[in-house]
């Protein structure tokens, strides 16, 4: 009797459930919940902060859950928090299967896809269950974290799905339509625009575009030649950032950030030491002065092999 009055509380607060649901369940596992006849999706995590971008080597709570959702997509991935080449393998294939391009990463609009996979069905304002609740984490994991994961379509998620039909140029009913559904299970919206870049990151890249086409020069600190650690020197400490001219030097300066959470301005390194620099400029590429002869230029940060980043 405890375990059927525990599993549900844990559903009416929008929580995951696994079958049976134990008293000494680790609260920050994700789980599944059970099957409902509503809806063909039974996995789900804990009310995530966020839902990271996931690739070959992640791991961790929310890498679990998409491996679990995958499965139940019919692909065979693992389902152990530990993403393996074979998992980011059937990702691909999974995002070919749905008019994606066949990348072996997941971000907003995978989480979005997966998590909305399952039935169509018309939700309005005042309605309750798990076809809400199924809504709700999909709105969220796309970024619009105004919403609550408590199953119920109030007032918050009324505002929500308006502000996803105006992206998808639908009517802004509030009311979560056919044509919503399918948007979100093709990946059609991307989310609330991401926050951003700081003023100081701005800056420098601001001043990194200026010196677009400038010569490459050993030692070149400006004001119209620069090696690699010269430009992105110059470039922060127009933004008042004071930085080393050296790439090795710079990259143990100011905050680690992950390649998932770029941000234009950033500092980007690349080889052993490392011994390349360069401004990111979004979009995955840097601007940066690559070697004697060449100019200050964009590059795709693929095109080099990433060693990290910072965000002085």
């Amino acid at each position: 009797m405890r375990r059927i009055r525990t599993s549900a509380a844990a559903l009416l607060t929008g929580l995951a459930l696994t079958v049976p649901v134990a008293a000494t369940a680790d609260a920050t596992t994700p789980t599944v919940a059970p099957t409902s006849a509503a809806s063909t999706t039974t996995c789900h995590g804990l009310s995530f902060k966020s839902y990271p971008t996931i690739r070959k080597g992640s791991k961790g709570a929310q890498v679990k859950v998409m491996e679990c959702l995958l499965r139940e997509a019919g692909r065979s991935t693992s389902v152990n928090g530990k993403f393996s080449a074979h998992d980011a393998s059937q990702l691909a294939k999974y995002r070919s299967s749905m008019g994606f391009r066949p990348l072996k990463v997941g971000g907003r609009i995978v989480w979005s896809s997966l998590l909305s996979k399952g039935t169509r069905p018309a939700l309005k304002g005042g309605d309750t269950g798990v076809n809400v609740l199924r809504l709700q984490r999909t709105l969220q994991s796309l970024g619009w974290t105004k919403v609550d994961l408590n199953s119920r379509y109030d007032a918050k998620t009324v505002s929500v799905v308006k502000s996803a039909q105006k992206q998808a140029h639908q009517k802004r009913t509030g009311k979560a339509t056919v044509a919503l559904w399918k948007d979100l299970q093709h990946g059609k919206l991307s989310g609330p625009a991401k926050k951003k870049a700081s003023s100081k990151g701005a800056t420098a890249l601001a001043f990194a575009k200026k010196q677009l086409g400038d010569s490459y020069r050993f030692g070149g600190s400006g004001p119209s030649h620069w090696d690699c650690s010269g430009l992105t020197a110059g470039a922060w400490k127009k933004a008042g950032v004071k930085l080393p001219h050296s790439a090795a030097a710079q990259y143990h300066r100011g905050k680690k950030v992950s390649k998932s959470n770029l941000k234009v301005g950033d500092l980007v390194f690349f080889y052993s030491g490392p011994s390349h620099v360069g401004i990111y400029a979004g979009h995955g590429k840097i601007i940066h002065a690559p070697r004697p002869g060449s100019k200050v230029s964009y590059i795709k940060m693929s095109y080099m092999p990433f060693k990290g980043a910072r965000r002085p």
